[in-house]
């Protein structure tokens, strides 16, 4: 299976940054579009990498085997 690069990125991007919005600042992206490509990467994963609350985001258990191979 080929992951789209920028759909790693912006996932690896929001969680190393605590959100959505500070991730796609720092992509120079908007927030609609890292969302989507994070979206995009879980459709192409097939599961939730990111649980999504109001008060704030937290990793699944397959979404932190993810970030820890995007950090090595």
């Amino acid at each position: 299976m080929k992951l789209q690069f920028d759909n790693l990125l912006s996932f690896h991007s929001v969680v190393t940054h605590g959100s959505f919005s500070s991730g796609a600042r720092k992509l120079g992206k908007s927030q609609s579009t890292v969302s989507g490509a994070v979206k995009s990467l879980e459709n192409e994963l097939g599961y939730e990498l990111i649980d999504r609350s109001e008060s704030g985001i937290t990793l699944t258990p397959r979404g932190k085997k993810i970030y820890q191979l995007t950090i090595q």
